[in-house]
């Protein structure tokens, strides 16, 4: 039976974590510009309504059940959107809700993707408060991942319950205390960077904000002209470094506590870390030959965009939009591909991508040897039919949602790579999309209101993994059990 006093209790609690975090960006707004239009309406509603959540439905009874568990994870993320949109659209910089709500979402999910054609006419308030927003995105998106897929087994994510079972010098902690440590971890790293970009010469509140939204691989910027405006290859080092520290598992950071760097000798990490490894080199080669760009420029770029791009951060130094179609077609699969599991990264997730490679090799096998039995592990479990179509639904759901958001730009006169982009970075939460329009010299501005919707709807979607979307529309769900 669905508990919705817990479910409107914890929704309750999520909006007031959300409205105390405004408390930072309304005290800079009113100590810098002494204005409290923005952040303070926004902070009462937003206060107001989550303790009234609160108080009306507190309970002594704090069993969560599996479908409870989905309803909050489907609910929460529109409904904190919404009440993240609100300083946006106090703010005189936006006039339609839609376009707050865009800003607001792509914060939230770290896509990166912005609405704004001068950020720098922001206040640092309201800069402050799209960092922050990529920031909670981040580390909500790590314990959603790491702490309640595996219980939903939802694409593939049972795999990962091994990590915190409890064993013998292993990850042995409930859901709670993974939670603690893990925001241990994300605040520490986030620290560390701050205090790299500070050291380097980047302004102290810059340095606060591209902390926050570096670890989040989310990819909001003080700055028109992104990481590009420093024109420092130290500082874009320390963010290629922070970004791919962001795209690991966090749960591997825990289990490195007690097994050192044996810890990373996951399978999962050696591949992403190839796969950069290539398609930055890919980069360079391109560049290097065709573009007529000299070598070690050539490699800087093609690092700090590719990498920017796989980790879904969404930073830029150049317009890699120019660059030509081979590298056009690396930027679509690059963003499709994404991090690790456990990470603040989006896309299909290398995981899925490899699981996906066992079973087309074990395949292949039966066709060659018809009679034989194979069978495929991963992570030293077998991957048995269960495992198989999840990760194959999620693989299925994510190129019919491209599909479906690319056609909807054919329908209202997009080119292709507008389209496709559109489709795989918010699906993908990536940021920048590909070509004239939204590439990532520009941004979604021009775009009209309902294809801003129909964005964000994508990138809610694509960040928690489609299916606790539609497990909702089963009439079977809902049946009293």
């Amino acid at each position: 039976m669905i508990n919705l006093k817990i479910i409107f209790f914890i929704l309750g609690v999520l909006i007031s974590v959300l409205s105390i975090s405004m408390i930072l960006p309304l005290t800079l707004d009113f100590f810098f510009y002494n204005r409290l239009a923005v952040f303070f309406p926004s902070f009462l509603i937003s206060s107001f309504i989550g303790l009234c959540l609160i108080l009306a439905f507190r309970s002594n009874d704090k069993k969560i059940s599996v479908n409870d568990t989905i309803i909050i994870t489907v609910l929460s993320l529109p409904v904190l959107c919404f009440f993240a949109s609100l300083p946006f659209f106090l703010d005189k910089n936006i006039t339609k809700f839609s376009e707050a709500f865009f800003e607001a979402t792509s914060g939230l999910t770290t896509t990166g993707a912005s609405i704004y054609n001068n950020v720098e006419n922001l206040s640092k308030g309201l800069l402050t408060w799209r960092a922050i927003l990529q920031w909670l995105g981040g580390i909500g998106i790590i314990i959603f991942a790491i702490a309640i897929l595996p219980i939903l087994n939802i694409g593939g994510m049972q795999l990962f319950t091994q990590d915190w079972k409890e064993k013998d010098f292993d990850l042995h902690h409930r859901s709670k205390e993974l939670a603690k440590l893990v925001g241990s971890i994300y605040l520490l790293f986030t620290v560390i960077i701050y205090l790299f970009l500070w050291m380097l010469g980047m302004p102290a509140f810059e340095s606060f904000c591209h902390a926050l939204t570096t670890v989040a691989t989310g990819g909001f910027s003080t700055n028109n002209n992104s990481i590009a405006h420093y024109n420092n290859t130290l500082i874009e080092l320390t963010i290629v470094s922070g970004m791919i520290i962001a795209s690991l598992p966090f749960t591997l950071y825990l289990s490195s506590l007690h097994k050192g760097l044996k810890a990373f000798k996951d399978s999962q990490v050696i591949v992403f870390l190839l796969l950069v490894c290539v398609f930055t080199l890919s980069l360079t080669i391109w560049n290097y030959f065709v573009n007529n760009i000299a070598f070690f420029t050539s490699l800087r770029l093609a690092l700090f965009n590719g990498v920017s791009v796989m980790t879904g951060t969404g930073y830029t130094t150049a317009n890699f939009s120019s660059w030509g179609s081979f590298s056009t077609s690396l930027f679509l699969i690059m963003m499709l591909i994404g991090g690790c599991t456990g990470s603040t990264t989006g896309g299909i997730k290398v995981f899925r991508i490899q699981i996906l490679f066992l079973i087309i090799m074990k395949e292949l096998k039966k066709v060659n040897s018809p009679r034989a039995i194979f069978s495929s592990n991963y992570k030293n479990q077998l991957i048995n039919d269960e495992i198989i179509n999840s990760v194959m639904v999620i693989i299925i759901f994510f190129i019919v949602g491209i599909f479906f958001i690319s056609t909807i730009f054919f329908l209202h006169g997009y080119d292709f790579i507008t389209s496709i982009s559109a489709a795989i970075t918010s699906v993908s939460v990536v940021g920048p999309g590909l070509g004239s329009i939204i590439g990532p010299a520009e941004n979604f501005s021009s775009l009209p209101a309902n294809l801003k919707i129909t964005l964000s709807v994508a990138m809610i979607m694509g960040r928690l993994e489609f299916i606790a979307f539609f497990v909702l529309l089963l009439p079977s769900f809902w049946k009293q059990k």
